[in-house]
């Protein structure tokens, strides 16, 4: 009987206990995110500080005067035929916009093709931790360890030179053109996509990795029948996702001389032509809205 009192007692004391305990967690988790959310707040307080952001300059009489003349000054766009379609087949805005999405598809691929090698040597679970290493030796971590930050460093390198350096490089080695433009956008979105593939790989279920390992597969087999199965649905979708905003820099790049409708977009801004300009700009949007179209019919057929 005493035993009986005293565990109903012990018992009634550790209700009381752990109810006090949640009752204290509950007031230092919000006070972790009250203080989380005035920080944010002050971050961004001093970064639109930092920003000069000041959004009544757009409500000011001489901006709304300056962004009316140059809508003004720019109807009705320019339609000829001249500037439509040039003199020649490889002359004109709307060639300017094949052309523009033929370097958008070229780089792409390309991107793809150096962002996979990368990626594989870029994530942690393939060259160096995981179940695949449970048994490995030391010196053979150690080099996967090597391997994965000279990739990881390659990457980094690769993303973070914009796009528009890439192409003036380019286009002082190979001269003016779209292939300048397609190099470009290939080696920026090398970088981008391998750093996405790689992290894709690192956060696979480890136990289907493990478990077609246990079946007697490589390495190599188990990435390819365990890992990339897994990621396969994400990287399409992401890849499709970086092809649209490739369509969107393969613009700019016109800018430095590598071929697409960026050409049109400089050359009128320069000579004042807002009537052509105005029509380049909706060349770009309709152009922006046939990829994102194209892009979310590729995602339906691959769901």
């Amino acid at each position: 009987m005493p035993e009986e009192r005293t565990g109903s007692s012990a018992e009634a004391g550790l209700g009381p206990s752990v109810a006090g305990d949640e009752y204290e967690t509950e007031p230092l988790a919000s006070k972790r995110r009250l203080t989380t959310l005035l920080a944010g707040c002050l971050v961004l307080l001093v970064a639109a500080w930092i920003a000069e952001v000041d959004p009544m300059a757009l409500a000011s009489p001489g901006a709304r005067e300056q962004m009316l003349a140059f809508v003004a000054e720019g109807l009705p766009p320019d339609t000829s035929r001249d500037y439509l379609l040039g003199r020649t087949v490889r002359d004109g805005l709307l060639w300017a916009v094949v052309e523009t999405l033929a370097i958008s598809v070229v780089g792409t691929v390309l991107a793809v093709a150096l962002a996979v090698p990368l990626a594989v040597t870029s994530a942690a679970t393939v060259t160096h931790r995981g179940p695949l290493y449970a048994n490995a030796s030391p010196a053979r971590i150690a080099a996967g360890k090597g391997v994965y930050r000279v990739s990881r460093t390659v990457l980094s390198f690769l993303r973070s030179v914009p796009g528009i350096v890439w192409g003036f490089l380019f286009v002082t080695a190979i001269g003016l053109g779209p292939f300048a433009g397609v190099l470009a956008l290939a080696v920026h979105n090398a970088g981008v996509l391998g750093k996405l593939y790689a992290d894709f790989l690192e956060d696979t279920n480890p136990m289907t990795t493990e478990a077609v390992a246990a079946g007697g597969a490589t390495r190599l087999q188990a990435v390819c029948h365990g890992m990339v199965p897994q990621v396969t649905a994400t990287v399409a979708s992401y890849t499709l996702y970086r092809w649209e905003c490739t369509i969107r820099s393969a613009t700019i790049l016109g800018f430095v001389g590598a071929g697409g409708i960026g050409y049109y977009l400089v050359v009128t801004i320069q000579r004042l032509q807002y009537q052509k300009l105005l029509t380049a700009i909706a060349a770009v949007f309709g152009l922006v809205v046939l990829s994102d179209w194209l892009a979310s019919r590729f995602r339906t057929r691959l769901g």
